[in-house]
This record gives C-alpha cells, sequence and structure tokens, in this order.
C-alpha cells in the first residue's frame, strides 16, 4: 500500500525524462563540438608527416650524391622554378642522375599537393641549400668545398590557412 506523497511505480515522471534527456543532449552538444578541432589536428599532422616524408626522401638522394657537386648541383633549387610534365618523367640516365632526383621531387610534392582527394600538402614546394661548414664553424657557397663537411637543408613548404613548413638539415662529409 502507498502513503500519500509517494509514487507507486517505479518509473520517471515526464519532468524526471525530459531533464535527463535535456542532460545528455547538452553533453553530447560538447562532445560534439570536439570533431571538427580533432579533424583538422589529424590532418595538419598528416600533412607534417608527408612534408617531413618529402624532405628526408631528397636530403637522403642529396647524401648519396658525389660531394665534389653537391653544392653545384642542389644549392639555391627551387622547385618553383622547374616546370614539369611528369607524365612523362624519363628513368634516370646514369646510376645517380642529380637532374632526375630533382625533377621525381618536384612531381612527388606536385603529387602530394593535389586536392582531389582532399589530402596533400595545398600549394607544395620545396627548397634545397647546400653550404660547405668551415673549420670556424661558418658557412658558405664556395665550390668546391674547401672542407670535408657540407651543411644540407631541406625544406618543403606548404599553404594551410597561413604557410607551414618542415625541413631536414643534416651533414654530408667527403667519403675516403
Amino acid at each position: 500500500m502507498t502513503r500519500p506523497g509517494e509514487r507507486a511505480g517505479l518509473g520517471l515522471t515526464l519532468v524526471e525524462f525530459l531533464f535527463a534527456i535535456s542532460v545528455t543532449a547538452i553533453v553530447m552538444l560538447g562532445v560534439a563540438g570536439m570533431f571538427p578541432s580533432a579533424l583538422r589536428s589529424v590532418v595538419v599532422g598528416g600533412q607534417q608527416t608527408k612534408a617531413s616524408a618529402l624532405a628526408t626522401q631528397m636530403a637522403e638522394a642529396i647524401r648519396n650524391d658525389y660531394f665534389d657537386f653537391l653544392i653545384s648541383r642542389y644549392n639555391g633549387f627551387d622547385t618553383r622554378n622547374l616546370t614539369m610534365n611528369c607524365g612523362a618523367l624519363a628513368p634516370p640516365s646514369t646510376a645517380f642522375d642529380s637532374e632526375y632526383s630533382k625533377k621525381k621531387w618536384t612531381c612527388d610534392l606536385l603529387g602530394t599537393a593535389s586536392q582531389e582527394s582532399g589530402q596533400g600538402l595545398p600549394g607544395a614546394y620545396g627548397t634545397i641549400a647546400v653550404t660547405c661548414r668551415n673549420a670556424d664553424g661558418s658557412l658558405n657557397s664556395t665550390s668546391p668545398c674547401p672542407t670535408d663537411l657540407l651543411r644540407v637543408v631541406v625544406t618543403v613548404r606548404w599553404d594551410r590557412t597561413g604557410e607551414r613548413s618542415a625541413g631536414y638539415t643534416t651533414y654530408v662529409s667527403r667519403k675516403e
């Protein structure tokens, strides 16, 4: 038997039900608000990873070239100054062809920059700086290098609500 003021059933009243739904909706809206921010973080992180991989790829190609020609072949290279038909890229003419490496890297940047899939690096381009590391630690672009150490800086830049960049710096020593 129920006393006055007590509920006979164990269910919820309409007011309790509406309050519970309201609290749940507010919490869910807060959680849903995090998704755009998380998606932006994933996209930016993916672009940073792609740019780093492309910079590393070119730096490794440079490290494998002949030491005495690195400054003359690569210093000041900018992919924006190279007009490419990437579909007609001929294979390398020698075991190591620096022109092929630069063209392939340019095509890789152009391919990565394609936005058809919603991925890639919008407006991507790359630059290379090769300088001679002097005994006192200073840098110069003398070719051939009077010392046995070169500094190679490969940078990939792209535009995502302001310019972003990823770089790779390495040192190359003369091989005996």
